[in-house]
């Protein structure tokens, strides 16, 4: 263990000049972005919380290292180092052909042709109401009170609530279900689950609006769209009216061409709003939706008698 500890504490003192508030010893390269996105997957932090306590709490590296401690437990703590040495060192060495395809051949083609594909009920009911129950606790919602279903928390941006750490959030990501239809999808088993975000999204009325973003690419431009698989849970049932999500099937299939016509993607972005042609995703509670990121892409206001409720999923590739 002496030197998985000497790894992680190494990395969180770069970690945390690197987001120093005041003086900030900024890493640049390709090797450190890496870095960063193995520690977050592999100790499963999120960008937000974790942004939050380095840039208005963390004393030091020891403080911060405590935090990771008090957040996730020491036995946890201690088996994300080893495995963070281990990945960092060179030592865990999977083969990429190392899967079970668990799609079928027309869930495979559908895929290719459409860029977004939904999985039936993957997610037990159970699991996907003891997320919703954490939504309601965390913003103090009661569902049979409707005047409560419009709150205001420090932790709700829009339609995104930056929650992360719960067991049953825990529970849903590192579902094996899930991960294999990633799996399948990637063509390899070296993955890491993101530490993504929860949503809800309640009924549009005289008093709320929609406070979703438009149609959008999650995409970083400047190194261009890439074969990155985004996902979503539906933790309830969520019919057409229900703050759906929406999506432009096959756009994967013409968006170098379509971008071309344009001198900037934001250009490009602005006058496919005003096209219409995003279609909503309907589904039931458990159903798993997975995007390419090329797929232009939004949630939808919601028009029903009750809030949507959604959890995020995503996994990256990791290069051993």
């Amino acid at each position: 263990m002496h030197y998985s500890s000497s790894t992680i504490t190494a990395f969180l003192e770069i970690y945390r000049l690197h987001h120093h508030p005041r003086d900030p010893q900024k890493q640049t390269g390709e090797a450190f972005i890496q870095k960063e996105q193995h520690f977050l997957n592999i100790f499963q932090l999120g960008l937000f919380e974790i942004y939050d306590f380095l840039y208005s709490k963390c004393t030091d590296t020891a403080n911060f290292r405590q935090w990771i401690i008090d957040l996730k437990g020491q036995d946890f703590f201690n088996a994300a180092a080893l495995q963070f040495h281990e990945l960092q060192s060179g030592k865990n060495n999977r083969q990429k052909a190392d899967f079970v395809d668990a799609l079928t051949t027309e869930q495979h083609a559908f895929w290719n042709t459409n860029g977004y594909l939904k999985i039936e009920q993957i997610i037990k009911r159970q699991d996907c109401d003891a997320v919703s129950d954490l939504i309601c606790q965390t913003l103090n919602i009661d569902l049979t009170d409707p005047q409560t279903w419009y709150p205001q928390h420090e932790l709700l941006q829009g339609l995104m609530l930056q929650k992360y750490q719960d067991e049953s959030i825990a529970k849903i990501r590192n579902n094996v279900q899930l991960r294999s239809v990633f799996s399948s999808l990637y063509k390899h088993n070296n993955l890491l689950a993101n530490s993504e975000k929860v949503s809800y999204n309640p009924p549009v009325n005289h008093h709320f609006y929609f406070k979703g973003s438009p149609l959008h690419w999650d995409i970083d431009f400047q190194k261009g769209p890439r074969y990155y698989i985004q996902g979503l849970v539906y933790l309830n049932d969520v019919p057409a009216n229900r703050g759906a999500f929406t999506l432009i099937p096959g756009f994967h299939q013409q968006m170098e061409e379509y971008l071309s016509r344009f001198d900037d993607p934001e250009s490009a972005m602005t006058a496919l709003r005003n096209k219409g042609l995003q279609i909503p995703i309907e589904g039931k509670k458990g159903d798993l939706i997975v995007w390419l990121e090329s797929l232009p892409h939004a949630a939808s206001p919601n028009h029903s008698d009750s809030p949507r409720f959604v959890q995020y999923v995503s996994f990256n590739e990791v290069d051993f």
